[in-house]
């Protein structure tokens, strides 16, 4: 199908209501509506819950929202992050010897900004830990705004080492969302929910490393910013990771979890652990899948409902249009209409 499981990835509608909050309570329903078209996304993914962004249409409203707002952190914050602050970031961290000093940057730097929260880092027990800390008691919380604070560390400390940086745990201060299936892959490690404070741990031998990074490696990064710091984290450790790398090169087969555990050389007890661990299972990232590869090729191609359900294993298009509609709520041929209004 020459689409790999990265680029075939989609994330929650969540980050599409979150992205546009702002410009629509500020500035109004036209101007969320142009933000929209920009990004050539239809209006009708607003009123479906379940509806999938591409990781494509994630990355054009991020910008789009950004650019309207001259925001970089779309209005999610006590003030706005101004278009260029990523930049000036970014050069104040490249001659830092190591990813511990630079988070140190990071953090005296993101202080100047915030009004609401704090970054307070520290080191215990061979961990690294950046918090968000409320500076005015009863401070609402933005879970958008606290996500894409905890990728933004992240990434940031990723690409600096020119690899993915284990993420050993993560916090939320707010409750269990609705799109939890998505922090698989945004936040590749152990996560937890309804914690006093938000929070990101790095091991302190990662951050003890060396690095060295050159301003031409930045402008590369800048320019495709959002996209590296938000989606280039794939935990290839992951057993959810390897599952959809091994279905996405059988999607067509009847594959099974004991097909899976022969390939991986371990048992069917191991994988459900580790599907456990990551708080998932089996079914549920097969599924998570095939919904974004039928997302994807509804959204970019002319493919039949026929052949698209055949391609992903499905016996018939009723099954897969009865799977699509549970996984987003509309039926394929609906879905694709939405996405082709406005053309």
């Amino acid at each position: 199908m020459n689409l790999s499981w990265q680029s075939s990835l989609t994330v929650s509608a969540h980050f599409l209501h979150g992205m546009l909050h702002f410009i629509r309570t500020h500035h109004g329903e036209d101007v969320a509506a142009q933000a929209l078209a920009s990004a050539a996304i239809p209006q009708s993914l607003l009123i479906q819950p379940d509806a999938r962004l591409t990781r494509q249409q994630y990355v054009a409203l991020y910008r789009t929202v950004a650019a309207t707002l001259d925001d970089e952190m779309l209005g999610l914050w006590s003030r706005p992050i101004r278009s260029g602050t990523l930049k000036y970031l970014m050069l104040s961290l490249l001659d830092a010897p190591t990813v511990l000093v630079a988070l140190n940057r990071f953090v005296r730097f993101w202080n100047l900004l915030l009004d609401d929260y704090r970054l307070q880092i520290s080191t215990k027990n061979n961990l690294v830990r950046l918090a968000l800390v409320v500076r005015t008691p009863g401070t609402q919380v933005t879970p958008l705004g606290h996500e894409l604070m905890m990728k933004l560390i992240h990434g940031i400390a990723s690409w600096l080492l020119g690899r993915e940086i284990s993420l050993h745990r993560i916090e939320f201060s707010f409750a269990r969302p609705r799109h939890v299936e998505d922090y698989a892959f945004l936040y590749p490690g152990e996560v937890h929910f309804n914690t006093g404070m938000t929070s990101i741990y790095f091991l302190y031998q990662d951050c003890a490393e060396l690095f060295k990074r050159e301003k031409h490696e930045l402008w590369a990064f800048l320019k495709r910013a959002p996209e590296d710091w938000t989606f280039s984290a794939f935990h290839r450790g992951s057993i959810t990771a390897k599952t959809r790398e091994y279905l996405e090169q059988n999607i067509a087969q009847s594959v099974t979890i004991q097909d899976l555990a022969q390939a991986l050389h371990t048992s069917v007890r191991t994988l459900n652990r580790r599907f456990a661990e990551e708080g998932t299972h089996f079914q549920l990232v097969k599924d998570g899948l095939r919904r974004d590869i039928a997302v994807h090729r509804l959204t970019n191609s002319n493919t039949g409902v026929a052949a698209l359900a055949f391609d992903l294993g499905f016996s018939d298009a009723t099954g897969f249009c009865r799977a699509f509609k549970h996984w987003t709520g509309s039926s394929p041929t609906d879905y694709r209409k939405g996405t082709r209004q406005g053309e």
